[in-house]
């Protein structure tokens, strides 16, 4: 399996499958002399499971942290660094179809589908505009737009919640570091969760059936 993601048609199919995963945020607002900010930004969004089932997950994920940290803390350079950090993400995947990727009958039982989550990470960037945490102080109204070329786009409106404690904001940390591994000081810093509650989906592909179809 990692042999064949080394080759060039394997990695383009894996990066074009990638963009499911990476939608515009798009948010905006009325100044206070009436002109209004607009702001879009690639972000990451997943799914969370609905609140019942959260706790278990939790545990194992937390368990999955220390597991990561104590793999790190025994590396002794930098090739055992990186074998440490492929056993990491692989058991962090493997978390994800337990918990997360699930099939269908499951899934349903399981994951709340009315809910998108992402990070907002650039509130640990210095130099970061944070145009949307800007926009979101004032307006949580937003909307996603998903587009897989050359045909496939979704367009997703619906309210931001923001949770900078509680169970989502555990929770969908705990998922994000359990393949992209944070070091304790990242972990320690400022990471709210938007939680992106969806109301209405519209189909913008170039098909018979899109061009802003209402889909639900």
């Amino acid at each position: 399996m990692e042999q064949d993601f080394q080759d060039e048609p394997s990695m383009t199919r894996f990066f074009l499958e990638s963009v499911r995963h990476n939608p515009a945020l798009c948010t905006a607002f009325q100044r206070a002399d009436g002109s209004i900010f607009v702001n879009a930004k690639i972000i990451g969004v997943g799914y969370v499971l609905k609140e019942k089932f959260m706790t278990d997950a939790i545990e194992d994920f937390k368990e999955h942290i220390r597991f990561g940290d104590e793999l790190l803390r025994k590396a002794q350079n930098e090739a055992e660094r990186q074998k440490a950090f492929r056993q990491y993400r692989k058991e962090g995947a493997a978390l994800l179809l337990k918990f997360i990727y699930l099939e269908k009958v499951e899934a349903q039982e399981r994951v709340d589908f009315a809910r998108m989550t992402t990070i907002e990470l650039a509130m640990s960037r210095e130099h970061s505009s944070k145009h949307t945490w800007q926009a979101v102080q004032h307006n949580l109204n937003a909307c996603l737009l998903f587009y897989q070329p050359p045909m496939i786009s979704f367009e997703i409106h619906g309210r931001l919640g923001i949770h900078e404690d509680g169970v989502y904001h555990m929770f969908v940390n705990l998922v994000h570091d359990s393949f992209h591994y944070a070091t304790p000081e990242k972990r320690g810093q400022r990471r709210p969760v938007y939680v992106f509650n969806v109301e209405e989906v519209y189909d913008n592909s170039a098909a018979q059936t899109g061009f802003g179809a209402r889909m639900a």
